[in-house]
């Protein structure tokens, strides 16, 4: 690209920045530059962008995105976010050379079958409490057969999280901060190695899982870096979000985080009692899958 026009404050604050620092633009690029690189580094040695297509699912304002065509000019670069300021930002200075559209809250999106050679996903499963499995199956159908998916979390080399616990085998797939709004970054999900294997395991075969460091230098800021290929299979939302069946840590999972969510919630509860229906839901949806582990799986 002949230049690198840069987006609004305000559009950049909602993908994150250093607050320490005296520049956001400055944060911005590096950040981009490094998360980039990073992404780069975890495909296969003969990997080329040469003919491949990209997408960057929940790319936000462009921070990674922008240096795709920069650095690897002969590929095709696309990026998809629910936010649309940031979207026509980028279509109106990226695009093109970029491909952008707003997504939607639920897929599908509009895109063909096997459209991507590569999908990668930086913040944004760790976020989605309730729409994960949808949205996984989505990047499943839009992946081709031999396409790469790359996708961060929190969870691998954590071990609590403001004071709780978060024992591998005690934690699953455990929701934090059930009520903060988007605008705020969403809730919070941790995820464990094990429950990421039995789950996602079903629709992508893991081929590499980089634990996060806790302290949260760059360019992962805490997470980790799951890397995956496409398995020849059909699901559906209800298989994929299925309890493991004999795996005890399920149940251990759930209850876990059924507590925390107790915790939160009465302490949210207090202050916001009109809303507390809406509060309580993720807490009633973990209720209900922990009623399914007690009873059972359903006969077939």
């Amino acid at each position: 690209m002949p230049s690198r026009p840069l987006p609004p404050a305000e559009l950049i604050r909602r993908v994150g920045w250093d607050i320490h620092s005296r520049s956001l633009a400055e944060v911005y690029e590096q950040r981009g530059r490094d998360q980039w690189e990073f992404t780069c580094s975890l495909l296969p040695a003969d990997w080329t962008f040469a003919g491949k297509r990209v997408l960057d699912f929940g790319c936000g304002v462009g921070r990674m995105l922008r240096n795709g065509p920069e650095r690897d000019p002969a590929g095709e670069y696309w990026g998809c976010d629910i936010d649309s300021r940031s979207i026509a930002w980028l279509s109106e200075h990226l695009a093109p050379p970029l491909h952008v559209f707003e997504a939607p809250d639920l897929p599908p999106t509009s895109l063909p079958d096997g459209h991507f050679d590569l999908i990668y996903a930086f913040s944004v499963f760790t976020h989605l409490s309730d729409s994960w499995s949808a949205w996984l199956l989505e990047l499943h159908r839009l992946l081709k057969a031999d396409g790469i998916l790359i996708l961060t979390v929190f969870g691998p080399g954590c071990s609590s999280h403001m004071g709780i616990p978060l024992d591998g085998d005690h934690v699953g797939m455990n929701v934090f901060a059930p009520y903060t709004e988007w605008d705020g970054g969403g809730p919070l999900i941790f995820h464990s190695e094990w429950w990421l294997r039995a789950h996602w395991g079903r629709a992508f075969e893991i081929t590499e899982l980089r634990p996060g460091d806790p302290a949260g230098p760059p360019p992962l800021f805490g997470q980790s870096a799951v890397v995956m290929r496409k398995r020849p299979v059909t699901l559906s939302i209800e298989e994929l979000e299925r309890p493991e069946p004999d795996e005890p840590r399920e149940f251990r999972a759930l209850r876990a985080n059924v507590a925390s969510l107790s915790t939160e919630l009465r302490w949210h509860t207090v202050y916001i009692k009109s809303r507390s229906w809406r509060l309580t839901a993720p807490l009633r949806a973990v209720g209900r899958r922990l009623r399914g582990v007690l009873r059972g799986p359903a006969p077939r």
